[in-house]
This record gives structure tokens, sequence and C-alpha cells, in this order.
């Protein structure tokens, strides 16, 4: 992801450099983690997280619990957490293991603080979506608590994982990242299939679920997705979204998180890219405005 918020190191979890990364191909649109995590109605449900902030004001409406979900199924060259990308088991590497019940009491403490103005939780990551059984039953036990629900995803899955979760989503902010498949795939590391599924996605979403909120997180990138053609088919896309689709978020590339990249032993591949101008910014959001498309510029 690559919002304002940088994961952290607060605890439910441990920082996983020690965790064994799944081997499968974490590219995969069908890799889940649930696929090989015992479910059960009667059980407490147990899922990977990396960290979670208990005051959030920059991901959906109000204030919000941020919950940062462990694994990632791309590769995002801008990734401002890249340490919740490995993708790990919570039978196997424990540390990482929290249920949905200490997930709910943590919002049940600051319930006070979270119910006004349509606050409550974010699920982030990572992405929330290779964990859909565990990030279902944390959206479900959210909204029993009268709190709004939000996933902060790239739209990974298939229709049987986003069933385990959309039907207790309130909003819904799916990070796309381009509109031309081949600089989508060179952003995120991941196949052309992979962001037609994110896409699709959003369609789902438009088809299926009329009542969530759906906005679209765009990383604006100097000559990259900032170009006329990227916008205008971003532009484009967000109208077949109706009704569903609430706006643009336009987030500046910036190198918030550069560091952990060193301390993880890591190539960062942007090393030469400046953070985006944020004058530059505003002119992007005037131009989709122009074009009809409600937009917002994330904070600095």
């Amino acid at each position: 992801m690559h919002g304002s918020a940088v994961a952290s190191n607060t605890k439910l979890s441990a920082f996983p450099y020690h965790c064994d990364c799944y081997s499968d191909n974490p590219t995969s649109v069908d890799l889940s983690i649930s696929e090989d995590v015992p479910y059960s109605t009667n059980m407490p449900v147990i899922g990977s997280v990396h960290s979670l902030e208990t005051f959030s004001s920059n991901d959906g409406p109000g204030i919000r619990t941020l919950v940062f979900l462990q694994g990632c199924s791309k590769r995002c060259k801008f990734c401002s957490n890249p340490e919740t990308q490995c993708i790990t088991n919570p039978y196997s590497c424990p540390d990482m293991a929290v249920t949905d019940e200490e997930v709910e009491n943590v919002v049940k403490r600051y319930h006070h603080f979270l119910q006004p103005n349509h606050g409550g939780i974010t699920l982030s990551g990572g992405e929330p979506l290779l964990q859909p059984d565990f990030a279902g039953s944390i959206l479900r036990k959210t909204k029993g608590l009268g709190l709004t629900t939000c996933l902060d995803t790239s739209g990974h899955g298939n229709a049987e994982a986003w069933e385990k979760v959309l039907p207790y989503t309130d909003y819904v902010m799916l990070c796309l990242k381009g509109m031309d498949l081949e600089l989508a795939s060179f952003i995120s590391g991941v196949s052309k299939e992979s962001n037609i599924r994110a896409r699709d996605f959003a369609k789902y979403i438009r088809d299926n679920y009329k009542d969530i909120k759906l906005s679209l997180r765009w990383v604006l990138m100097s000559g990259l997705t900032d170009t006329d053609e990227e916008i205008e088919a971003l532009a484009a896309f967000a109208k077949e979204l109706k009704p569903v689709f609430t706006h643009v978020e336009l987030l500046p590339y910036h190198i918030l998180g550069k560091e952990k990249y060193d301390m993880m032993d890591r190539k960062y591949e942007l090393e030469e890219m400046e953070p985006y101008d944020y004058e530059d910014a505003v002119e992007v959001k005037k131009k989709l405005l122009r074009m009809g498309v409600d937009a917002t510029l994330a904070e600095q």
C-alpha cells in the first residue's frame, strides 16, 4: 500500500522478519491463506496480522482502528510497507497469529472514540483479501458493534473470497496501479491478469453491492500514472462504476518507508524517483473534476 499510513510495530503482532514466507506463487489470484487455516463458526478465527493502529484519520471516515494484515499478492514498486508482503500461515508462524476476538476487543475498548462521524475499522495490509475468512469475521463483529467497516485493498481473489467479506463492508478503497495493463503490471510486479482482477472486483461490487461506497486510490508517479492517457482512462473507468463509485483519492508518490528496504536488505527500485510535486497533484485533481469525476488529494 502507498497511503499516508505506514505500518509500525504496534502490537497485537510481531515484526515478521524471522518468519518463513509461503513458497506458493504470491501473484496467484486464487491464493488464500484461508486454504491452509482451519475454519469453524464456533471457534475464534485466526489470521496473520502485522500490526494495529488504534487511531487513524486518513483511512476512511471518522476515527478508525487500522489493522495491517500480513501478506500481499503484489510486489508494488512504491510499497511503503514491504515487511507486510511476506505471506505467512498463522499456525506455522504463531508470532503473527491474532484472533478475530482479539481485534474485536480492541475495537470495543475504543468504541466511544470510534463511533462519531461514521468511524470504525479499516483492514489494510498487505492484502486483506488474502485472508477472507479472518477479514470477514472481523468486519462482521465490528458491524455488530454499530461501527462502520472499510476495506483497503488492491482487489485480490475471486468471487468466492469476496462473498466472505463484502456482505459486512461499508467502504472499499481500491488501489489501482495503472489503467494500461503493461504499466499496471510493471508497477505492481505481477501479471496483467492480476490487474484485470482488480477491475473485476470493482465491477463485482457495482453489480452486487449497491450500498457499498467505493473509492479508487491512485498513486501519482511522474511520467507514469499522471499522463493524459492514464488520467482519462481512470476517469472513464470511474464513471463505469456508478452508482457505487464516490471519488478518486490521489496519493502523490512519497518515500515514506524507503528505509525499510535497507533494513530488509532489499533493493528499492524507485531510487531515482522524486516525491510527486504537490502543485502538480492539484492540477491532476482539477483535471479529474473537469471530467466530471470527484477527486480528493491525500494529506501530505
